[in-house]
C-alpha cells in the first residue's frame, strides 16, 4: 500500500506543507486547537497522576498540556525531535516511533491517547494491539479523530457539491486528473455515492458486523494536504467499539463526545470519533 510507514514518515518529517498543525510560539492558538482533545483525555483518566503516552503528538502541544494538568505525559510521533515545537521552550519526554511498533515494554503506561492519528495508520488493528500491550491492566486508550463514515457530514457535503453545480449551471461533474482524492469524494456524483455507501457500512457495523472489518483506502499524498486526503483508513467509532468487544482486550467506556448533548444518540452519524477503551 502507498501509505507504508516509511512513506508516511518521510512525508511528515520532510515536507513543510500543512501536513500537521504548526503554531510556532503562538501558545494561545495552539491551546485553543488542542483544548477539546486534551480535556476529553484528562476527563477519562482514572488517577490523579497518570503516565500517559500521547501518540502522534506532532508539535508537542497536547503532550505539554497534559503535563501541565498534572500527568506524566510522554510524546511519540514519526517526527524527528527537532521538529517538535514545544521542545524549544519546554522539556517534554519524546520518542520518535511508529504506533504499530511501540518501542516500550509491556504495561508501561496508565493511558494512551491519539488525536487525528488512527486514520493515517496503515495497519490500525496492529496499532490497537500494540497500545493494549503497553497499557497496564485497567489502563485506558482514548481515540479522538474523524468519523470518515459519518453520514451527517458526508450528506452535508453532497448537498454543498450539488448546490455548487447548480449555481454553475451543471447537472453533473466529472473528475479531473488534478483533483485531490478525499475520503468522501470531491465531485457531486462521488459525494452522493459515498454518502449512500457510508450509510450502508454504518448500518452493517451497527448490526451484523460484530468482528470489525477495517476499511482501507489509497491515500492521496500530493501536497498541499487538506482534510483527510492522506488518510489510509476510514476511521470510525463503530470499528473500535466492535474490536474491543470481539477481541476481549478492552471494554468500551465511552463512544460519544462528552460536550455535545445529542452525541450519545447520534454518535454513529456524526463527523467525529470520540471513544474510550479500558484494557481488560
Amino acid at each position: 500500500m502507498a501509505s507504508a510507514p516509511d512513506t508516511v514518515q518521510r512525508l511528515y518529517a520532510e515536507l513543510d506543507g500543512a501536513v500537521r498543525p504548526a503554531f510556532g510560539g503562538e501558545s494561545v492558538r495552539a491551546r485553543e486547537y488542542y483544548s477539546r482533545y486534551v480535556g476529553f483525555v484528562t476527563q477519562h483518566l482514572t488517577k490523579e497522576h497518570c503516565r500517559v503516552l500521547d501518540i502522534g503528538c506532532g508539535a508537542g502541544w497536547s503532550t505539554l498540556m497534559m503535563r501541565e494538568a498534572g500527568h506524566d505525559a510522554h510524546g511519540l510521533d514519526l517526527y524527528p525531535s527537532d521538529r517538535v515545537e514545544v521542545r524549544a521552550f519546554a522539556d517534554i519526554p519524546y520518542t520518535q516511533g511508529d504506533a504499530q511498533h511501540l518501542p516500550f515494554a509491556d504495561a508501561t503506561f496508565d493511558a494512551a491517547a491519539m488525536y487525528q492519528v488512527l486514520e493515517h495508520v496503515p495497519e490500525p488493528e496492529l496499532a490497537l494491539r500494540e497500545i493494549m500491550r503497553v497499557l497496564r491492566p485497567g489502563g485506558r486508550l482514548v481515540v479522538v479523530g474523524p468519523n470518515l463514515l459519518g453520514a451527517g457530514p458526508n450528506l452535508y457535503w453532497a448537498v454543498r457539491h450539488t448546490l455548487r453545480c447548480l449555481k454553475q449551471g451543471k447537472l453533473w461533474e466529472v473528475r479531473t486528473a488534478e483533483m485531490a482524492r478525499h475520503p468522501g469524494g470531491n465531485t457531486m456524483p462521488e459525494a452522493w455515492l459515498n454518502t449512500l455507501l457510508f450509510v450502508k457500512q454504518t448500518l452493517k457495523k451497527l448490526t451484523v458486523e460484530s468482528t470489525p472489518v477495517f476499511l482501507m483506502r489509497e491515500p492521496d499524498h500530493r501536497p498541499p494536504f487538506h482534510a483527510d486526503n492522506d488518510a489510509c483508513y476510514f476511521c470510525n467509532p463503530m470499528d473500535l467499539f466492535n474490536w474491543a468487544k470481539a477481541t476481549g482486550l478492552a471494554e468500551p467506556i465511552r463512544w460519544w463526545a462528552a460536550d455535545r448533548s445529542v452525541a450519545r444518540v447520534i454518535w454513529p452519524i456524526t463527523g467525529g470519533t470520540w471513544i474510550v477503551l479500558e484494557k481488560a
